[in-house]
């Protein structure tokens, strides 16, 4: 997976920083949202925010 690739063109937010947010304790969609503005402008990347986000949470050591 490459952790450069944009999820949420609105906000400039890449798969890095979901898992980045992830790795800090966010755990939920809304937790990412308010952790990284990701799906916060127009929403259209809000299902892959959160597919992200449970493919982060369940690889987390």
């Amino acid at each position: 997976m490459d952790l450069d690739n944009m999820v949420c063109n609105c906000m400039s937010i890449t798969k890095g920083m979901i898992k980045e947010a992830v790795d800090n304790g966010a755990t939920t969609l809304e937790e990412v949202m308010e952790a990284t503005g990701a799906a916060t402008i127009c929403g259209a990347c809000a299902d892959e925010v959160q597919r992200l986000t449970g493919f982060f949470a369940s690889t987390k050591s």
